[in-house]
């Protein structure tokens, strides 16, 4: 675990604590708690992709970018439905349904953007391998 990673955590365990002290200022609802259990999950999924795809390898392909703004964007969403939610009477079970179909959406984005960059990492060590042997038959073609 590096510097970064600590940063990462510290500023997840901020975040989860501002958003706690939401409790302070709001009405106590089921709907409210709800929305503030999937705040701490997308709050949680952006430090884990954050220290996932933070490492400073320059051999890494830049798809993990991706996985960052996924979270970021779930995130986001997150946020704007838990306020529509909140502030517009919804029903628990409406705000729970919507929430985890955010989610499930997300999730279903993250495993393709994971297939995706699994296809593109064969592609590579694919391209790698024929271009030894062309250097190999270019080594060899002049003697």
């Amino acid at each position: 675990m590096n510097k970064n990673d600590i940063r990462i955590i510290v500023s997840a365990i901020i975040a989860a604590i501002v958003v706690s002290l939401l409790f302070f200022i709001a009405d106590i609802t089921n709907v409210f708690v709800t929305d503030y259990i999937f705040a701490l999950i997308a709050i949680t999924g952006i430090a884990v992709s954050l220290i996932c795809f933070n490492k400073n390898d320059i051999t890494k392909p830049p798809q993990g970018l991706s996985f960052i703004y996924t979270a970021v964007i779930y995130g986001v969403v997150n946020v704007i439905f838990s306020i529509i939610a909140y502030y517009v009477p919804l029903s628990v079970k409406i705000t729970i349904i919507a929430h985890v179909a955010i989610l499930a959406v997300f999730a279903i984005r993250s495993m393709a953007l994971i297939s995706g960059s699994e296809y593109i990492n064969k592609v590579d060590e694919k391209a790698e391998i024929k271009h030894r042997g062309i250097v190999k038959e270019k080594e060899s073609y002049w003697k």
